[in-house]
Formats: structure tokens, C-alpha cells, sequence
């Protein structure tokens, strides 16, 4: 007799557990879906009732943001001022009379160095990364052909040609104003260059 009774609990058990199963997991589910929907209405009401708040909310964080977006960009600086300042006595100071590019160094993942430059340091005005390169960091100097001092820490003194991209570490961007700059000076005649070229001439000669 148990033995009847037990294979009838047995076959009980397999087919009322899944139904059972299934009954707790869709009552789960609707407590789930009713808590959402509780939720959801909650916060409809609290969005309607507090609408104006909010818009305000939104308006002084973009006045706010604006007016840091304003205060974090690099100001204007024209060739002159970077002239008086290359003349001056804290530029002096600041880079002892070495070139702009003789110490810095490019902080970079890993003992072997990249082969490029970065692309730019300056985006919209604000600077892009942690360590820029030797003209974007100081915001005195002013790539210009008129700009002649500035554009002779670039080139070499023995030979007249423009420092390599990896000795200086200045960026992409900058350095094909350097380029473009270094070009135009030569153009208009200005004294560095035209004083250069002729030793140049001078001591080919005695060669």
C-alpha cells in the first residue's frame, strides 16, 4: 500500500510544482509591473507639480556652465604682446635664457616614446590635455612671422633648418604654423633670416 501512495505523491509532485512555478513567478512579475507603474505616476505628478522649478533649475545650470566655459578660455594675445614679452624680464626668468622647448618633456604610457607628436592641444579655445606642448602651454607665445624672435628658437643655428618635430615636442597644429610662419618670415626679408642666410653664403665661400 505505501507503495501505491508514494508513486501518487510523486507524480503529484511533478506536475503541481510547475504550476505552482509558474503562478509565483507571474505574481512576482505583476508586483514588479505595479511598483513601476507606482513609480512612474509618482513622478509624472512630482515633473507637473514642480515644472517651474525645474526649468530654473536648467537655466542657472547653463548660465553657470556658460559663464565657466567663458572664464576657462585661453585669452587673445597678440604678436606685440608676445614681443614685449619675449623681451622681458619674466620670460628671461621662466626659460633662463634656453630655448622654449629645452625642457619639456611629454608624459607618455611606457618606456618607448610615440614616434608623432599630438595632433593639437588647444580645443575650442580651452586647453585639451595635462601636459601641452612648449607653445600651448604658455599662452605669451605667439606663433607670427612678424614674431622673429620667437620663431628663432625653432631654428637650428648651424645650419639654418627648422628643429626636428621630436626634439621639440610641439604638436601637429603648431608645428605646421611654425612651418607656415618660419616660410613668410623668409619671404618678407626679416633681419634673423637674411642675417643667417648670408653667413651661410659667407662661410661657403671660404670653403
Amino acid at each position: 500500500m505505501a507503495a501505491p501512495m508514494r508513486f501518487v505523491a510523486i507524480q503529484l509532485s511533478r506536475r503541481v510544482y510547475p504550476l505552482w512555478q509558474a503562478v509565483s513567478h507571474q505574481r512576482n512579475l505583476t508586483t514588479q509591473l505595479q511598483a513601476r507603474w507606482n513609480t512612474s505616476s509618482y513622478l509624472q505628478q512630482a515633473r507637473s507639480l514642480s515644472r517651474t522649478s525645474v526649468v530654473m533649475c536648467d537655466a542657472e545650470e547653463e548660465n553657470v556652465e556658460e559663464g565657466a566655459s567663458k572664464e576657462s578660455e585661453l585669452p587673445v594675445v597678440t604678436w606685440e604682446e608676445s614681443v614685449r614679452y619675449l623681451q622681458s624680464s619674466e620670460f628671461a626668468e621662466r626659460y633662463n635664457g634656453r630655448e622654449v622647448w629645452w625642457d619639456y618633456v611629454r608624459n607618455h604610457k611606457g618606456s618607448v616614446p610615440p614616434q608623432k607628436t599630438r595632433k593639437t592641444c588647444i580645443r575650442a579655445r580651452r586647453i585639451a590635455t595635462g601636459n601641452p606642448c612648449p607653445i600651448c602651454r604658455d599662452q605669451n607665445l605667439v606663433v607670427d612671422y612678424r614674431n622673429v624672435e620667437l620663431l628663432q628658437h625653432f631654428i637650428c643655428p648651424h645650419t639654418g633648418e627648422m628643429h626636428n618635430v621630436l626634439r621639440t615636442g610641439v604638436c601637429q597644429k603648431k608645428h605646421r604654423l611654425l612651418i607656415k610662419e618660419i616660410e613668410k618670415a623668409k619671404d618678407h626679408g626679416k633681419g634673423f633670416f637674411n642675417t643667417h642666410i648670408s653667413r651661410i653664403y659667407l662661410c661657403l665661400a671660404h670653403v
